[in-house]
């Protein structure tokens, strides 16, 4: 058998695992687009903050590859042709398939502002895009940041600790649109303004100028000799459009991470999976699910027929020493929203009829696993139990009882 593999960091690691787990002797090439190995994507906002401490950040090393037998092309997939079952490279190679895995990841959006086609306007998404902003910043002093959710704000924290001066824009009318609430937003805005960054919630880039200010819709003028376009990512999906797969948000797979053509599979932030909460399909571009989901897809392209359950919506960040975990139902407005705060610690809950179906946790990771858990599993508890456990406290210990009985049967059983 004969595997190839297009992209080469974290669902394609996960892919490889998975073949050899199943398919010790079959012939694995993995086509590296970005010519740079497998590194961790999110550790870039590390290497930028301190470049001399964070050489290494690989997600696995070129050892990897060679203990499990694989050849790694450095080039870009340019066309597939589904009939031959043939991948054409930039190069003009082609390479036979038996099966294929397109882990092509995202691609950072660039909005098309007046102005955002000047060469001190950046993206931040890849190691390139570091490596290159920290050569501007040897000659800068004031950056601004568009865009505050992940991306943005470990870009923004990176270039503080780099002694830049700061400024943040997002047009939601709060800081991490996608992972707070607007209470908890408000909490984590005045932490990080004590920390010296500027934040302006409420407001959008209009034009950049070209004599290095950023003018924004509010008539505000801010100076900048850098601009870190941090506004999203969107998969990485062109070579399925032109191949003729279907394609949604995200290119559309079924439960074995199939795509419509069954000797094509998809995994990672080029995929859309099934969110278990809504019950839905998404693109849920976060690394855990991106390598598990390329380790499943891995072992069914080997010979294995199991189903992908889905994933929880999770994200955990720290921002200047604040850790930030949450999960769930982002934007369902159903349900009962419950506060506990204590100093520099924030955890909100979201309950509807006795199930937890979303949390943000400030400073308080002891409890994300627990509360994560009992998101995905669908733990009913008792009514009042959540209730009390944030009256009394969220600490490990007072973790609603149902909520360990409940893990104990499902582990007893053998579920995951």
């Amino acid at each position: 058998m004969k595997y190839v593999i297009i992209g080469g960091c974290i669902a394609a690691c996960g892919a490889i695992e998975g073949i050899r787990s199943k398919d010790a002797e079959g012939q694995i090439i993995v086509i590296d687009g970005e010519k740079r190995g497998a590194y961790t994507r999110p550790l870039i906002s590390y290497y930028l903050s301190d470049p001399d401490r964070y050489t290494d950040i690989d997600y696995r090393s070129p050892e990897f590859f060679k203990d499990h037998r694989v050849e790694v092309i450095k080039a870009r997939a340019e066309a597939i042709d589904r009939s031959r079952q043939i991948l054409i490279l930039d190069n003009g190679e082609e390479i036979d398939y038996d099966r294929l895995l397109i882990a092509t990841g995202a691609n950072p959006v660039m909005v098309p502002i007046p102005g955002a086609d000047q060469d001190w306007v950046k993206p931040f998404y890849t190691l390139g895009d570091a490596e290159q902003i920290n050569q501007d910043i040897l000659f800068a002093r004031e950056v601004v940041v568009i865009g505050s959710g992940l991306i943005g704000m470990k870009a923004a924290e990176a270039l503080h600790k780099r002694g830049l001066t700061v400024h943040i824009v997002e047009k939601e009318s709060h800081i991490l649109p996608r992972q707070l609430t607007p209470g908890t937003a408000v909490f984590m805005h005045r932490n990080l303004a004590k920390e010296g960054i500027d934040i302006i919630a409420g407001d959008e880039v209009a034009v950049i100028h070209p004599e290095h200010q950023v003018e924004l819709k509010s008539g505000r003028i801010l100076s900048a000799d850098l601009v870190i376009m941090a506004v999203g990512t969107r998969p990485n999906a062109e070579l399925a459009v032109k191949s003729g797969l279907t394609v949604k948000q995200g290119i559309v797979v079924d439960s074995y991470l199939r795509t419509s053509d069954d000797n094509i599979y998809a995994a990672g932030d080029a995929a859309e999976t099934l969110n278990v909460i809504s019950g839905q399909p998404e693109v849920m571009a976060l690394l855990p699910h991106a390598h598990r989901e390329g380790y499943l897809a891995g072992c069914n392209m080997g010979g294995q027929d199991t189903r992908d359950r889905g994933s929880v919506p999770m994200n955990s960040v720290k921002l200047l020493g604040r850790n930030i975990c949450s999960a769930g139902a982002a934007g369902d407005e159903k349900g009962e929203l419950l506060t506990w705060h204590d100093n520099d610690q924030l955890l909100e809950i979201q309950v509807r009829e006795n199930y937890l179906i979303r949390y943000i946790a400030i400073n308080m990771p002891q409890v994300a696993g627990p509360l994560t858990n009992a998101i995905e599993k669908k733990i009913l508890v008792a009514a009042g139990d959540w209730q009390e456990f944030m009256e009394v406290g969220p600490a490990l210990a007072n973790i609603p009882p149902a909520y360990w009985q409940e893990l104990r049967r499902l582990e007893a059983n053998g579920s995951n």
